[in-house]
């Protein structure tokens, strides 16, 4: 899990490294209200990595959502604090009692493609943007 993590942070440190104007809207104040999209784009570059799939997850609590990956019981969340009570800025664990807060459930694969043409287009050009960070 430690080269799990090592990855996920480097994403991480990819997106903040990426100029503002390069990212579409929900990326542009990460990881606040960015977790759709950065789950997404994680997904995908963790299955570039070697890492297989995971699935996006969705949850909710007290009227806020978050999304997070999970493959079985490993969750991956690149962008939980964005919340007040959490402070890690990357989660790589088997359980989380926080994320289980949330009663998420597994929606789809988490890749860019998975929500047609003009998603897969700006989530496309983000991504490519990332991966070219100067971070």
């Amino acid at each position: 899990m430690d080269e799990l993590k090592k990855a996920a942070s480097r994403f991480r440190e990819l997106i903040v490294g990426t100029p503002k104007n390069s990212l579409p809207i929900s990326l542009q104040d990460f990881p606040n209200g960015s977790c759709g999209d950065a789950t997404l784009l994680l997904g995908q570059y963790l299955a570039e990595q070697g890492y297989g799939e995971f699935r996006y997850y969705l949850g909710w609590r007290g009227g806020k959502s978050h999304a997070w990956l999970q493959s079985g019981s490993v969750i991956v969340d690149i962008t939980a604090d964005q919340f007040e009570d959490f402070d890690d800025p990357v989660v790589v664990s088997d359980r989380s009692p926080w994320h289980d807060c949330f009663a998420g459930t597994g929606q789809h694969i988490a890749r860019i493609d998975v929500f047609g043409e003009q998603a897969k287009a700006v989530l496309g050009s983000a991504y490519i943007a990332i991966l070219n960070s100067p971070k």
